[in-house]
């Protein structure tokens, strides 16, 4: 009964998933670039944090099929994304016994930490990112409250770190340092990286 319940709901959430974000490019791996040798080249996997949520989990340089991304995005885009100004979700296909369902990345805030979890999971909506004219996953900043607001400033942020994490289980996994792009991590074990998207 229960797994029935389930099914139903993430069916649910696919469908309205799929009436906003339908346009969908090529699948991809996300790899890391990392001043730091064992980092640099690694992939990032899909790996359990918990029912029907998963992390990014650093997984080495592998091309793996827990690693295969899309980027989906708005029917008012026509084209297939290649810039910071198209906005859309990082998402991942969850495979069930009888279900498969979209999931998008959403960052887990913990109020006593400045460095955020992505978690994949079936939802509604998710954490907007961007790709640059490099492949490169960012986050764009749209208000600096650095300074009085409003003060309306559009920028391309990418503060990517791996760390190891706790959202469920430890891993080192992919994460994001809230604030500036000056911030430091509080995480001592975070190393600073930037997420590259490579076309399979």
């Amino acid at each position: 009964m229960r797994g029935t319940i389930i099914a139903g709901t993430l069916a649910f959430v696919a469908a309205v998933n799929a009436q906003y974000y339908s346009n969908q490019s090529a699948p991809f791996n996300l790899v890391l670039s990392s001043k730091n040798s064992t980092l640099n080249g690694s992939t990032l996997g899909s790996c359990h944090e918990g029912a029907a949520i998963e992390g990014l989990c650093v997984a080495g340089p592998l091309n793996i099929d827990s690693g295969k991304y899309t980027f989906n995005y708005t029917t008012t885009q026509a084209t297939e994304p290649t810039g910071v100004n198209v906005t859309g979700l990082l998402t991942w296909l969850l495979v069930g016994g009888n279900f498969e369902v979209s999931s998008p990345m959403q960052l887990d805030p913990v109020p006593t930490s400045n460095v955020a979890v992505p978690l994949l999971q079936p939802s509604e909506s998710g954490q907007l990112v961007s790709f640059d004219a490099h492949n490169k996953l960012v986050i764009t900043r749209y208000l600096d409250d650095t300074k009085p607001l409003p003060n309306y400033s559009s920028k391309p942020l990418s503060n990517w770190y791996a760390c190891t994490t706790y959202a469920g289980y430890l891993y080192q996994t992919l994460a994001w340092v809230v604030g500036t792009e000056h911030a430091k991590p509080q995480n001592p074990t975070c190393q600073k990286v930037e997420v590259i998207r490579v076309f399979i």
